[in-house]
């Protein structure tokens, strides 16, 4: 009998190895299918169905398709071998066959058999040098954007809530080459962020239980003292994903339709995190809710965004609130509650003002004579980072003017040159726009501030 089972349990195997190949031959036919008719080869993708003898008995699932197949392989293989995997690869001359005349089938000789072969290991494989990273960490150096595909976070929402998705994802800034050392002074704000977001991003294991990162961090200050540069680094040195929403981006004339774009925005940012949510100029959207006269949609739209910054559902990922104001005294106090580290931004000192001056006129252009920038700065009390940029435009563009006449088309030859007259003059011409302003963030920020 064990002679007769012998048989029979190699045969059930056969069979068995049989209809998982059938199987992944009919998936392979149904992703190609699928992936045509989404780019829209209605006739390549008829001419399959009738040659592969596809019918309506199976579909693809709503969260599969080929591209985020490949999507996936792709991190798989840069996570394991530290590099992107090559699909296809350019033919640089097409290769000519030599003409041959048929031959009758029984006079074919026979191929020789190849040999036995792991059907484990691929016919031909690369020795890459091992990493010291373990691929946790080589993963969380790929941003989320590029790792995780926007298709599979569609396909768990319903089709009224795929068109704001697809209208958040414009707001995904890339982040720009903007670093902590272009940003002149303001070490405080630049170490606060640095715990608030860096720290708990390189580090979650340590930020957890009660040392929970911050939820959101408030800059305020005077117009023009770097507010938004230091957003801008945040991005850059963290890796997060950095949603820029404006007041376009949420309010929406249909109602209820800003609630369900605030609830996506959050949905969204926790699938890509870490994130960064940024409001610039925050009180246009959150507002005291005391004040007479505001209306129901702006009321609703201010609960709806505390609830998903504090509400009682959890989600999985750090989603950090980064928000601007150059008036925090017209914030809601609950939202002051949210924005747990409230940090003045205030108008540059002395010595950042003479660092502004040498980063703006100190490296390529020529100044006859030498200027000294610490007169400078003096000179320009109360200027903030925007004024002093200003006036080195005005002094640059004071020199321009006394060539235009006789510039012609020389003009791409010429060589910025700059007098300390010219500096002088532009800064009698160019007044400060926030020079009253800082005593009032000073005062608010002793009675509110929090850093």
């Amino acid at each position: 009998m064990s002679g007769i089972n012998r048989p029979l349990s190699q045969m059930r195997k056969l069979e068995t190895k049989e209809a998982v190949f059938r199987a992944r031959k009919r998936i392979l036919k149904y992703l190609v299918l699928g992936f045509l008719k989404q780019e829209g080869l209605m006739n390549t993708a008829d001419v399959l169905v009738t040659e592969g003898s596809l019918t309506n008995e199976y579909e693809l699932c709503d969260n599969i398709d080929l591209d985020i197949i490949l999507q996936d392989y792709c991190s798989y293989y840069l996570i394991r071998f530290n590099k992107q995997p090559q699909f296809c690869r350019k033919v640089e001359e097409p290769i000519r066959r030599p003409q041959t005349r048929r031959v009758k089938p029984e006079t074919v000789a026979p191929l020789p058999e190849p040999e036995q072969q792991n059907p484990d290991l691929p016919s031909s494989f690369t020795i890459t040098k091992l990493l010291q990273d373990s691929p946790e960490n080589i993963e969380h150096k790929i941003p989320a954007i590029e790792r995780k595909p926007l298709k599979a976070f569609l396909s768990s929402l319903s089709s009224d809530k795929r068109h704001l998705v697809e209208i958040l994802y414009q707001d995904i800034i890339i982040p720009s080459e903007v670093y902590w050392e272009d940003v002149k002074g303001l070490n405080t704000a630049k170490n606060l962020l640095m715990e608030s977001v860096v720290y708990p991003v390189r580090y979650p294991e340590v930020f957890t239980g009660l040392l929970e990162p911050w939820r959101g961090v408030l800059l305020h200050g005077p117009p023009g003292t770097g507010k938004t540069m230091l957003a801008r680094a945040v991005a850059a040195e963290s890796g997060c994903t950095f949603f820029n929403v404006t007041c376009s981006t949420v309010i929406n004339k249909w109602r209820g339709e800003s609630e369900k774009i605030v609830k996506v925005l959050f949905e969204m940012a926790a699938y890509y995190s870490p994130s960064i949510v940024f409001i610039d100029e925050v009180e246009t959207l959150a507002s005291q809710r005391s004040t007479s006269g505001e209306h129901e949609a702006s009321r609703r739209l201010k609960s709806q965004l505390l609830t998903e910054l504090d509400g009682i559902s959890q989600r999985d990922g750090i989603v950090f609130l980064l928000a601007n104001s150059n008036m925090p005294w017209e914030i809601d106090t609950a939202m002051l509650r949210r924005l747990e580290k409230r940090i003045c931004i205030p108008l540059p000192d002395a010595k950042t003002r003479a660092e502004l001056f040498q980063g703006y006129i100190g490296k390529n252009i020529e100044l006859v004579p030498k200027v000294d920038f610490q007169e400078l700065a003096i000179k320009t009390e109360g200027y903030s980072g925007s004024d002093i940029k200003m006036v080195c435009k005005e002094a640059l563009m004071a020199s321009v003017r006394k060539m235009l006449p006789s510039m012609g088309r020389s003009a791409s030859n010429r060589k910025d040159k700059l007098c300390l007259s010219d500096i002088l003059t532009a800064i009698e011409r160019t007044k400060p726009v926030a020079k009253n302003l800082e005593k009032r963030h000073v005062e608010w920020q002793n009675e509110m501030g929090s850093c």
